[in-house]
């Protein structure tokens, strides 16, 4: 006979990450266009994150959108040299 077992779901809390992420592209990219469009990408990630997190997605194409969104960013930052 299978056994199951119960898990809490994880829950995310707010996490800034415009900051840390900005400082860090300040200080690794030379100032200019590509700086900006990183920043910009940054922020992007964190209203992602914010929309993802912030209301119960329900099972229309705008929620699957984000969350579409969202995995693109991870896996294409999992695709680039260390």
């Amino acid at each position: 006979m299978a056994t199951f077992i119960s898990v809490p779901l994880k829950k995310s809390s707010e996490v800034d990450l415009v900051k840390p992420l900005s400082k860090f592209v300040t200080a690794t990219y030379p100032a200019g266009e590509e700086q900006a469009e990183y920043i910009r990408s940054v922020e992007e990630l964190n209203k992602l994150r914010k929309s993802a997190l912030g209301r119960p997605l329900d099972k229309h194409e705008s929620s699957l959108e984000i969350l579409l969104r969202l995995e693109g960013l991870v896996s294409l930052s999992n695709s680039l040299p260390s």
